[in-house]
């Protein structure tokens, strides 16, 4: 792939992780807890947080151009 498409690629997955950060389908309903003591909500948000670090690891390692390059 080339630089661009990967840039293409890492915006269309920010959009994604941004509009999925607002927890809206969870928003108001109770749901039991996950291992008996994690809240849904926050393992939501864990899973989002794993998500947006991989993010950030596709970003440095296929998108942000070397110091080298031209």
């Amino acid at each position: 792939m080339t630089r661009r498409q990967h840039r293409r690629i890492f915006w269309v997955l920010v959009i994604v992780l941004a509009a999925l950060h607002v927890d809206f389908f969870n928003h108001g309903t109770t749901l039991p807890l996950i291992f008996g003591w994690l809240p849904t909500d926050l393992a939501y948000h864990i899973a989002w947080v794993i998500a947006a670090a991989v993010l950030v690891l596709y970003f440095t390692r296929y998108v942000w151009r070397d110091f080298d390059e031209s």
